[in-house]
């Protein structure tokens, strides 16, 4: 009897655990803009960025490539990437309009560190669907890293 307690207390634990995740996490702003084309395929960016936790709020970024509608079809996303370099650590995306930029094929992102306090600037040069490479963060010494 013990254990079928114990087991439905901790089968309770897990989902009331799944559950707080999922709410803790909703979609702060979408940006779209600038241009792709690979062959005769063309679109355009839109940049998600969620909101993830409740004590120190960190973002997700997602890009995504949208296909160009075509007879009165909605436009329809071509490929999607976690924008990793920023969405795996602890930065929150600033608030302002001016925080998530895209430019052309260049994708910037104000944040700054959920513990540290610390700003900076992470920026991508965006490709074909499903490409980007990360070209660093302005507080970083310039490296460049393959990324998606």
């Amino acid at each position: 009897m013990r254990t079928l307690a114990l087991l439905l207390l901790l089968t309770l634990q897990a989902a009331n655990a799944v559950a707080e995740t999922q709410a803790d996490t909703s979609v702060a702003r979408v940006v779209q803009g600038g241009r792709w084309t690979d062959g005769a395929a063309t679109g355009a960016y839109r940049i998600v960025v969620e909101e993830v936790g409740f004590e120190h709020v960190s973002c997700r970024v997602r890009i995504q490539w949208i296909g160009s509608a075509a007879d009165g079809r909605l436009a329809k996303p071509v490929a999607e990437q976690t924008f990793a370099e920023l969405s795996t650590t602890f930065w929150s995306c600033g608030q302002g309009k001016q925080s998530v930029l895209v430019g052309g094929n260049v994708l910037k992102v104000q944040a700054t560190h959920a513990y540290s306090g610390e700003s900076c600037t992470f920026t991508a040069r965006l490709g074909k669907p499903g490409r980007y490479q990360y070209e660093g963060c302005s507080n970083e010494k310039p490296a460049t890293k393959a990324g998606g």
